[in-house]
């Protein structure tokens, strides 16, 4: 009989955020079937039969910290105010890594905190690198709306792209380890850090 829904869906992911903490908590190497098992009411083999492997359920962590960043960054509605829809796209970045930390450390690698890559997985046309370059579009085509109507300056949408996603990603990396800005609001230094990036790449007058 198959297993039941429920199962199928919510003790999949539960079983992948466990394994993140695993792996933040201690490497790749510290990843143990048995407590996850023991947790979630369910036998090792249960686990081998939904993933195939260790290796397999390791790597699936992997390709989820990237699909539910992606998720989150897809699901920002578009309102048709380009600069609000920027701006929601960065709290909406924010939010997800508060959410899920140790999701967000294995994305971003840091502290070595994630499965060893190997440079062939990040080939043109690999899976992994498919990946990358999907959940960083929505981020490209909000930057490209605010070009579009005089928000950004006249200059390669992947630059500004890529420049403000480094100086989120910079904030947010530290505010996920500790306060960013000590006694102050955290969520309005958040939203004047986010106007000074996106002033950063204005017209110039």
């Amino acid at each position: 009989m198959a297993r039941p829904r429920k199962f199928d869906d919510e003790t999949r992911a539960a079983l992948i955020r466990d394994t993140a903490d695993q792996i933040v908590s201690g490497g790749v190497e510290s990843v143990s079937l048995r407590p996850l098992a023991a947790k979630h009411g369910c036998s090792t083999t249960a686990i081998y039969t939904m993933f195939g492997s260790r290796d397999a359920l390791i790597e699936a962590v992997v390709y989820e910290s990237v699909g539910s960043f992606t998720r989150s960054q897809e699901s920002v509605p578009v309102t048709g105010d380009s600069l609000s829809d920027l701006l929601e796209l960065g709290r909406a970045y924010r939010r997800w890594a508060l959410k899920y930390p140790a999701l967000y450390v294995i994305m971003i690698g840091r502290g070595g905190k994630r499965p060893d890559i190997n440079p062939e997985d990040f080939t043109e046309d690999s899976p992994r690198m498919i990946a990358a370059k999907k959940a960083i579009e929505t981020l490209f085509r909000r930057v490209a709306d605010c070009a579009a109507n005089g928000i950004l300056g006249d200059y390669p949408i992947e630059e500004m792209g890529n420049s403000i996603w480094a100086g989120v990603h910079g904030w947010v990396s530290i505010e996920a380890a500790r306060p960013v800005m000590i006694g102050q609001d955290a969520d309005a230094a958040y939203e004047r850090y986010m106007q000074s990036l996106v002033r950063a790449w204005a017209p110039v007058t």
